[in-house]
């Protein structure tokens, strides 16, 4: 009896060895999946940390040409009012010559004139002066006297 009690129990310890190493070997399974999952991760995390690098130097790269675009438009506005400031004096100059023109010669140089420009000088003009001119300019070349005449009516709304 003294045999089989000891088998019995020789047979438990050998089943526990046997669960213990099972529960090992699952333990060392579960420890390198583990392992590789931490790999991955932290190759995901390298992957990530590389890409919001790039993002944040595509941002700063971004806000500089933004910065230097703002520069740009703000020199071109300026040159423009330059610009517009000379065009205005160059207008005003034509007005006080013209207007102390005869009509006839007057609706010479409206007629080679660029009609934009015409129109400007007509609208700063004295309205019995432009009209003067503008009644000149119908019998020299009528198409372009109708083409300014809308024009003036057109900018006056």
């Amino acid at each position: 009896m003294k045999i089989r009690f000891l088998a019995l129990i020789l047979l438990f310890s050998f089943g526990s060895l046997l669960y213990a190493e099972d529960s090992l070997i699952n333990i060392q399974q579960l420890q390198k999946s583990l392992q590789a999952k931490e790999k991955q991760l932290a190759e995901k995390e390298k992957a990530l940390n590389e890409k919001e690098k790039r993002l944040k130097t595509l941002e700063a790269d971004l806000n500089a040409k933004q910065k230097e675009l703002e520069e740009i438009r703000n020199t071109i506005q300026k040159l423009y009012n330059d610009l517009k400031v000379v065009d205005d004096e160059n207008i005003d100059k034509l007005v006080k010559t013209l207007s102390n023109t005869k009509p006839k010669s007057a609706a010479a140089i409206i007629e080679k004139m660029d009609d934009n420009q015409a129109v400007k000088v007509l609208k700063k003009m004295d309205s019995k002066k432009s009209g003067a001119i503008m009644t000149a300019l119908g019998k020299s070349n009528p198409e372009k006297a109708a083409k300014i005449s809308e024009q003036l009516i057109s900018s006056q709304r």
